[in-house]
C-alpha cells in the first residue's frame, strides 16, 4: 500500500466533510415550509373565529333592541348602523389595517330601515367580510389578500 491510501484509510471523515451543510440547505425550505404554513393556517382561523365573534356580538345587539325603536324605520336602520359598528370596532382590534367591506345587518332579509312602518322582523343577520394579508410577507395570498366573511343569524327578541 502506498502512504496516501494509508492517510484516507485512517480518516474516513475528511472525505464526507461539507456534507451536513448540504443537507441543510436541501431541508432547510421544506422545514421553513413544515413551520410557516401551519402557522398561516391558524392565523387565518383566528381571523375567521375573530370576525364570527364580532358578527355573533352585533347581532346579539340588534335582536334585543327594543320592539319600539325597531318598529320605526329611522330607528331600525340607526339600530342597524350601530351594529356594524360594533362588528367594525371589534375587527379593527384584530387587524387595523384591513378595511370592513360591505359590512351588512339584515332584519328578515332586507336592511333594517326598510321594513314597514310597524312591523317586526323575526330575525336579525349580521354580514361583514374582510381581508387579511400576510404581514411578515412568508405566504403569497394574492393581490388582495385572503378574504374572510362572517355571518351570524338570530332570532328577534322582541316577538
Amino acid at each position: 500500500m502506498n502512504k496516501k491510501t494509508l492517510i484516507l484509510a485512517k480518516r474516513p471523515g475528511k472525505r464526507e466533510t461539507g456534507v451536513a451543510a448540504i443537507e441543510l440547505a436541501i431541508l432547510l425550505p421544506i422545514l421553513v415550509a413544515l413551520i410557516f404554513f401551519p402557522l398561516f393556517f391558524a392565523r387565518c382561523l383566528w381571523h375567521y373565529t375573530a370576525a364570527q365573534k364580532a358578527a355573533q356580538d352585533a347581532a346579539r345587539y340588534l335582536s334585543t333592541v327594543p320592539r319600539s325603536e325597531m318598529m320605526s324605520p329611522g330607528f331600525a336602520e340607526e339600530a342597524g348602523d350601530l351594529a356594524i359598528e360594533i362588528a367594525r370596532r371589534e375587527i379593527a382590534e384584530l387587524a387595523p389595517d384591513s378595511e370592513i367591506t360591505g359590512p351588512r345587518a339584515f332584519c328578515d332579509a332586507e336592511n333594517c330601515g326598510d321594513l314597514g312602518e310597524g312591523t317586526l322582523p323575526r330575525t336579525v343577520r349580521v354580514r361583514l367580510t374582510f381581508t387579511m394579508s400576510d404581514p411578515f410577507g412568508m405566504v403569497d395570498v394574492g393581490w388582495y389578500g385572503v378574504r374572510i366573511t362572517a355571518n351570524h343569524t338570530m332570532r328577534y327578541v322582541g316577538n
